[in-house]
C-alpha cells in the first residue's frame, strides 16, 4: 500500500520524536517495527546514542537491516495488535539478555498493512502491567536456550492466530529444563514423539513445525526440554498446589500451567482456544499476555 504524503510526514515525525524522547529519558534502547518505519537507513545514524533493535516479520528485511542496527528480532508473520507487537519484541529482547529489569525502552509501532508508524510507547522493564512484570523477569529463561523459548512463543502465536484448518486450537507448551516433570505428568494418548531421534524432534528443527501444529489439537500439553527436544505431546499435568489470586474463569490448561510453574523451574506457554491469546507463565503466574487482534470488517 502506497503511503500518502501526510502518512509519510506522520511516520517521519513519530520516528524523530522517538529518537528525541530516547535521548531525554536516557533510554537503554529503541525498539522499532520495521514495517512501520519509513526508512531503515535513517535508524542507523542513531546507533551511537542508544541501542536500536529492529523488529522484522520477513527474512528479507532481517538480512537488509542486520548490519544497520544493534540487533534484528525476527517475529512471526501474523496479525498482532500494536501492543502485541511491542510485547513479543520486549519478551525476545529480555530472553536474549538485551534488556534487564529497570531499563527504559522507547517502542515505535504501527499497523503493518498501513505501513507507517503511529504508536509511541515508553516502558520500564519490570514495571508494566502484563509486560514481563515483577522479579520473575530476572533470568526467567536462565536454564533454557533462548532460541528454544522464542521458537515456542512464535509457534504458539501462530497457532493462536491461525488455528488449524480454520478451527480455533488451544494448547500448552511446558519447558522443563531440569527434568522436574518426569513424575508430574501422565500420558492421555500414546506419545507421538517416542522412538524418534533427538535431532528429528527438536523444536528448532524447521521440519517439525507443522507436526507440532498438528499435534496441538490433542488434549494435554507438550513437554519440552530446555535444549528444545520435545519429550511428548498430549500430556496431562498433575499438580494439586494452585497459586492464590489467579483470575477467575480460567480453564484447566491455564490453571495447570500456573500450578506446575509454581512448583518447579518450568516455563509454560499457553494458547487459549476461545480467544487465541498467548500467555507465558513463570513462578505460578502469567508474566506476559499477547492478545490476538480482533477482526475488523472491510
Amino acid at each position: 500500500m502506497k503511503l500518502t504524503r501526510k502518512e509519510q510526514q506522520i511516520s517521519q515525525l513519530v520516528l524523530k520524536k522517538a529518537f528525541e524522547l530516547g535521548k531525554e529519558i536516557n533510554a537503554k534502547a529503541l525498539i522499532i517495527y520495521a514495517e512501520a518505519c519509513p526508512k531503515i537507513e535513517s535508524i542507523e545514524e542513531e546507533k551511537e546514542k542508544f541501542d536500536v533493535y529492529l523488529v522484522a516479520k520477513s527474512k528479507k528485511i532481517f538480512k537488509k537491516a542486520e548490519k544497520r542496527v544493534h540487533k534484528v528480532l525476527l517475529v512471526p508473520d501474523i496479525p498482532l495488535t500494536r501492543m502485541g507487537q511491542i510485547k513479543i519484541a520486549m519478551m525476545m529482547a529480555v530472553s536474549q539478555n538485551l534488556l534487564k529489569k529497570g531499563d527504559r525502552v522507547v517502542c515505535l509501532s504501527g499497523i503493518p498493512r498501513f505501513g507507517f508508524a503511529d504508536t509511541l510507547v515508553v516502558l520500564e522493564v519490570g514495571k508494566e502491567f502484563e509486560m514481563l512484570t515483577s522479579d520473575k523477569i530476572i533470568n526467567f529463561t536462565k536454564e533454557i536456550d533462548p532460541k528454544v523459548f522464542e521458537e515456542i512463543v512464535k509457534i504458539a502465536t501462530e497457532i493462536g492466530a491461525e488455528g488449524r484448518e480454520g478451527k480455533p486450537v488451544g494448547t500448552a507448551f511446558v519447558i522443563d529444563p531440569l527434568g522436574e516433570l518426569n513424575n508430574k505428568t501422565k500420558q492421555m494418548v500414546l506419545n507421538p514423539f517416542k522412538g524418534y531421534k533427538e535431532e528429528e524432534k527438536n523444536i528448532l528443527n524447521p521440519a517439525l513445525k507443522e507436526t507440532v501444529k498438528e499435534f496441538a489439537q490433542l488434549d494435554g500439553a507438550f513437554i519440552v526440554r530446555g535444549d528444545g527436544v520435545v519429550k511428548t505431546a498430549g500430556a496431562f499435568i498433575k499438580s494439586d498446589i494452585i497459586p492464590e489470586e489467579l483470575p477467575q474463569g480460567w480453564g484447566a490448561r491455564h490453571v495447570s500451567s500456573a500450578a506446575i510453574t509454581y512448583r518447579t523451574k518450568a516455563v509454560a506457554i499457553t494458547v487459549s482456544q476461545s480467544t487465541g491469546d498467548v500467555r507465558i507463565f513463570k513462578g505460578g503466574y502469567p508474566i506476559m499476555e499477547i492478545e490476538k487482534p480482533t477482526k475488523t470488517k472491510k
